[in-house]
């Protein structure tokens, strides 16, 4: 089978209409993802005691010598790059954490000015406004494809200009 140009695979997507998420929306979310952030933290924690306790069993243990220094730092780093992947590829990248956070003032202006070539930017503005609310940063990428679907028709070029 044939791979499709990009181009292609964006005209075939489905255009879903552009509805902003609510204020109590974007709680309920937060409260779910600061839950299962806690989860992950007690994960985390968990594995740096479990890894620090075997790290300080190692010297009293029936381990050869030569082997017990080396399986100490191997198992320290292990440990730690356990504890940056569940905190970071887990909590951060999985949960979308920054999607959260409000945009810069310049941005803003670029989002409004995005909204203004979509037709249903006017109800998304007031929307957010109705709601005592800014954008945040999960609705830029909606809002820049949705208003790359409705690029404005160029012109059409006057061939013959008739002034002589």
């Amino acid at each position: 089978m044939a791979a499709l140009p990009f181009s292609e695979l964006r005209q075939q997507k489905p255009r879903a209409a552009l509805v902003p998420k609510s204020a109590g929306q974007l709680r309920l979310e937060r409260e779910r993802i600061v839950a299962r952030t806690g989860f992950l933290l007690n994960a985390t924690i968990a594995l740096a005691l479990v890894g620090l306790a075997v790290i300080l069993w190692l010297p009293f243990s029936p381990v050869p010598g030569d082997f017990r220094f080396g399986a100490q730092e191997v198992l320290g780093v292990a440990v730690f790059a356990g504890c940056l992947f569940v905190l970071h590829e887990r909590a951060e990248l999985m949960l979308k954490l920054y999607n959260f956070e409000p945009v810069e003032q310049t941005t803003q202006g670029e989002l409004r000015a995005l909204l203004h070539r979509v037709p249903e930017g006017a109800s998304y503005q007031s929307a957010l406004a109705a709601d005592n609310r800014t954008f945040v940063t999960g609705e830029i990428d909606a809002i820049r494809e949705r208003a790359e679907a409705f690029v404005p028709k160029m012109l059409p070029v006057d061939e013959g200009n008739g002034e002589t």
